[in-house]
């Protein structure tokens, strides 16, 4: 392993907010609402940024939107937390190119998970993360155990693990958090386990996760890093508190399901200031005025608003 390859894995850990892609009324990409959230998340507290992951809308933005906004949030970081660029889609080789412009424009990370237009035996999985990992052989990789549906076997991160020496870590989207337990042992400590789940993020954690990705920690940076912080320091009590009485609260409302969160988080930094619209793609499901109501009310109750 080359020295910079392992330089940039010693940098991955604890709290990574999954950032939201602020959009414009027209649907384009709010580069001024995008630095703002970047300079909102470093200012508060986060250990690094994970783009065009699922809360990204990745899988709604064009090619040409991807890679704007990479190069936003990477010109807007400057350099002060690691960044890590999603890079999923079911082409290889587009999935390549994005990793390619990513670590061009600067990344510390590859984030992606199998493809997932059709339905792939897990050799067909371990072919197309190869070929990402091939294609940015100094910038460590982190693969999604469970996004899109895809759960990763034991037996192919181990074989993952030990094909591929930039290969970092998995994130477990799966809601079995002993699994997380699992992935040092079976790969011989080469695979790194993080969370990757908000409604289970702290449970992962006291499981031994080593670092985290959150949706919530665009509009609760501080708390996601305080509560990470806590347990690598073993104040359970503390974190516990943390998560009981902030993060589960607003999760309840933000994060019922998979179509509403993104519109969730995204209104919630609409009425904090954060960015200028809550717009969604058109692919997006919108939250009811039930949600809307309700998620406000906890906002104020925990102190956003």
């Amino acid at each position: 392993m080359s020295e910079l390859l392992q330089q940039r894995k010693d940098k991955l850990f604890g709290n990574h907010v999954l950032t939201v892609t602020p959009l414009h009324e027209d649907g384009t990409i709010d580069e001024e609402s995008t630095r703002n959230l970047v300079d909102y998340v470093i200012d508060r507290g986060v250990h690094g940024i994970l783009t065009l992951g699922s809360t990204g809308e990745v899988f709604a933005l064009t090619e040409a939107e991807r890679m704007q906004y990479v190069e936003i949030v990477l010109d807007q970081t400057k350099g002060r937390v690691p960044v890590g660029v999603g890079v999923n889609d079911s082409s290889s080789d587009r999935a390549a190119m994005l990793a390619k412009h990513a670590a061009e424009h600067g990344a510390d990370y590859i984030f992606t998970t199998g493809p997932y237009y059709h339905p792939h035996r897990q050799d067909g999985i371990y072919r197309h993360i190869k070929h990402i990992a091939d294609s940015v052989p100094e910038h460590p990789i982190m693969v999604y155990d469970g996004g899109a549906g895809i759960e990763m076997g034991l037996p192919l991160l181990k074989k993952m693990a030990d094909d591929m020496p930039n290969l970092h870590c998995a994130k477990l989207f799966v809601p079995y958090a002993p699994k997380i337990a699992a992935y040092e042992e079976a790969t011989g400590g080469k695979l790194q386990a993080w969370s990757g789940h908000d409604q289970m993020n702290y449970l992962m954690l006291l499981y031994g996760a080593k670092g985290m990705t959150s949706a919530a920690s665009n509009i609760l940076p501080r708390e996601q890093t305080d509560m990470f912080n806590f347990i690598q320091e073993g104040k359970i009590d503390e974190a516990r508190e943390i998560f009981l009485e902030k993060l589960a609260t607003i999760n309840s409302f933000a994060f019922p399901n998979v179509l509403s969160y993104i519109p969730a988080y995204k209104a919630a930094l609409y009425w904090m200031g954060v960015i200028r619209t809550d717009v969604c793609k058109v692919v997006m499901e919108p939250i009811d005025e039930i949600q809307r109501r309700e998620l406000k009310a906890t906002m104020k109750r925990i102190g956003l608003l």
